[in-house]
């Protein structure tokens, strides 16, 4: 091998390795770039499963404990069973009724 020839494969090998690692810049920067719209798509999946789960989560609060929530869970409602022989609550009391008579 000559030495222009040794010269010349030197060259070639070094414009080479250049081209090569300018590829890997290239499919590297690639690479992260659908990294990163990826992770930005599943981020805004994420941040809407979880709105729709708080929404579930309070309907589900809503149905297990009543519209009071769960502070009034034991309150009485309209039309729950007094007892047997039990009266409706009346509205005004008796005292109150023969005062105005």
């Amino acid at each position: 091998m000559t030495p222009e020839a040794a010269i010349e494969a030197a060259e070639m090998v070094e414009l080479e390795a250049r081209y090569r690692d300018q590829v890997a810049r290239e499919a590297a920067n690639a690479a992260y770039e659908r990294g990163r719209t990826d992770g930005y798509l599943q981020a805004v999946a994420d941040v809407k499963a979880a709105q729709h789960g708080i929404v579930r989560d309070a309907e589900l609060e809503t149905r297990r404990w009543g519209p009071g929530g769960r502070e009034h869970f034991a309150d009485p409602r309209p039309g729950d069973f007094l007892g047997r022989g039990a009266r409706e609550p009346e509205l005004e009391p008796k005292a109150e009724r023969e005062a105005s008579l």
